[in-house]
């Protein structure tokens, strides 16, 4: 299994490395759509999404599919493998010309991530994980945080999207953190946040409102790399749109001062 997974993660590794190039390389003045209040996409997410979904299709035909603007294609049962992939996440951010932004892809089988790759495009790392195999940043070993107490660990987030239903419960989380860590940042892009967790730069993370898509790299190698992740609803990260991760020293009481 360990030489197959290997294999799996060279193709995510490669793969992830051309949707990469393929945004890098885009043009600026893109047709900016309207997705919903706060939620903005051009063609370029398509067209990346469906560059990754062919070279998929092709070397794995029996693999399923899941993509934030294309939805789901093929095999979709419980025991699958499939293919979980946002082609730009943090698509405002590169919208707006803003240099934070990433491609993330992950290949789920009964639920858990397998093998993951998150890549940004401007600084030009390469985020990759597979299981039991490690977390690695361009070739480098990865390993999250040792902070023993919250106020020595920063924390990571993603602001809700405007009129959400959650937003009052979020801004109290928020304030609660902000009281209790060494810092807090926000950066438009999930899956750079958890990379960077289980990098350690960063050593706490949470969200209300996120999709699979925007999880699923992340997972994996924020666990490769030894750290924690949890969803505060209590419902498999798959289904749960509220997913919180810590570096281990700091993870319980994490999860006491998100769920207060």
């Amino acid at each position: 299994m360990s030489n197959a997974l290997a294999e799996l993660r060279l193709f995510a590794e490669a793969l992830a490395l051309e949707a990469g190039e393929l945004v890098r390389c885009a043009g600026r003045g893109l047709t900016v759509q309207e997705k919903a209040a706060g939620d903005w996409f051009s063609a370029l997410d398509s067209e990346v999404e469906q560059h990754i979904r062919q070279r998929i299709a092709l070397a794995y035909p029996d693999h399923g599919f899941i993509g934030e603007e294309g939805g789901s294609q093929g095999p979709q049962g419980a025991e699958d493998r499939i293919w979980v992939v946002d082609p730009i996440d943090g698509s405002m951010n590169f919208l707006r010309g803003l240099p934070h932004y990433a491609v993330s892809l992950a290949l789920v089988e009964g639920g858990e991530p397998l093998v993951g790759c998150v890549v940004d495009p401007v600084r030009g790392e390469l985020f990759s994980a597979a299981r039991g195999l490690g977390a690695h940043c361009n070739g480098q070993a990865l390993s999250v945080g040792s902070p023993l107490r919250l106020l020595d660990a920063v924390a990571a987030t993603v602001f809700p999207k405007p009129h959400a239903c959650f937003m009052p419960a979020y801004v109290q989380q928020l304030g609660r953190v902000l009281g209790a860590v060494a810092g807090a940042r926000r950066s438009g892009s999930m899956a750079l946040d958890l990379a960077y967790l289980a990098a350690g730069r960063v050593d706490l993370f949470w969200e209300r409102g996120m999709g699979a898509w925007d999880a699923a790299a992340g997972v994996l190698l924020i666990r490769e790399a030894g750290g924690d992740v949890f969803t505060l609803d209590g419902l498999p990260w798959m289904q749960s749109q509220e997913i919180a991760a810590a570096a281990p020293g700091v993870s319980a009481a994490w999860r006491e001062l998100l769920t207060r």
